[in-house]
């Protein structure tokens, strides 16, 4: 076998590093946040732009929620409420200018529930129980992680969500990682298919409409482009490709994220691919909003392979 696992504690909570000692390539996973928050590639740099956990948790929320996982809304939850069952709620959680942003289990603390290593590759299972904490989302629920990495330097994530609530639960999930293949993103190239882009206000919410975008459909250099967009994905051809030179890493949703949101930080260093879905504000404008039935699962997955020539 090829892979190790350890463990390691990292402030008031866990790193868990995957490693395949046939090539050096490593990820890590932080217990806080079930996050992936690092991705050796045996070059002596992450191709993950992850935190610095090594005296906690720190500015999380500040640096851009990086790798975090969003549940159970993403993005912007417009003035933080919504109406649901006849009842109004307004979520406690964090604000960014009036609006809440990215959900309330990005720093969820979860335990290790089992480590497997296999001849091809290694997984790590975590499980977080939400207990209703936050007064804006009353409903209990459970979320599980498992993380697997294989030889092939790919990594799949599959995230279960159980409702442990007497009556069905409004939710959606989604994943906020950036990705660098060194030097500013300008130099990237990126390629995706789509059946359309969603057209944002000035408040980065929904409107509604969706326009035909094929800009990325045959591959272009970012360039100087901002991008906080998101895109109905095609199907047909789910990857979204980031290139830079002989380097690539393809993102592929495999079940339940219709909709990718790519954001390109102030620094260009990294740029987020987020796997979503439903779209921002989807507790008002139920767009791709899921509801899970009592003591239903139900589960989500996507992967990321890197690629080098």
């Amino acid at each position: 076998m090829s892979f190790e696992i350890e463990v390691k504690p990292m402030a008031s909570f866990e790193q868990v590093t995957i490693s395949n000692t046939a090539n050096g390539n490593s990820i890590s996973i932080s217990t806080k946040g079930g996050l992936l928050n690092e991705w050796a590639t045996g070059e002596n740099r992450s191709i993950v732009n992850g935190n610095d956990f090594s005296k906690g948790w720190g500015n999380f929320e500040m640096n851009g929620f990086k790798s975090g996982k969003m549940s159970p809304f993403s993005c912007r939850l417009e003035n933080g409420q919504y109406e649901y069952l006849g009842n109004n709620y307004s979520i406690e959680k964090f604000y960014l200018g009036p609006h809440a942003i990215h959900g309330i289990q990005y720093d969820a603390l979860y335990y290790i529930e089992s480590t497997n290593i296999a001849n091809e590759e290694a997984t790590v299972l975590l499980v977080y129980h939400y207990q209703a904490t936050d007064k804006g989302y009353p409903f209990p629920y459970t979320i599980s992680i498992e993380w697997t990495y294989n030889t092939h330097n790919k990594i799949t994530v599959k995230t279960r969500i159980t409702n442990n609530h007497h009556q069905p639960i409004p939710i959606m999930d989604g994943w906020h990682p950036y990705f660098t293949l060194g030097n500013k993103i300008d130099e990237y190239y990126i390629q995706f298919r789509n059946k359309g882009k969603f057209e944002y206000d000035k408040q980065l919410l929904p409107t509604g409409k969706i326009v035909a975008d094929t800009s990325f459909d045959l591959g272009k250099n970012l360039g100087n482009t901002h991008l906080d967009d998101c895109w109905v994905i095609d199907e047909t051809a789910p990857s979204c490709t980031i290139q830079k030179e002989n380097e690539k890493i393809v993102i592929t949703p495999l079940s339940n994220y219709p909709y990718l949101q790519l954001y390109t930080p102030e620094d260009r260093m990294s740029i987020a691919v987020e796997n979503l879905s439903a779209l921002p504000n989807c507790f008002n404008n139920k767009m791709g909003l899921h509801l899970v039935k009592p003591h239903e699962s139900w589960e989500l997955k996507t992967s990321y392979q890197y690629f080098i020539n």
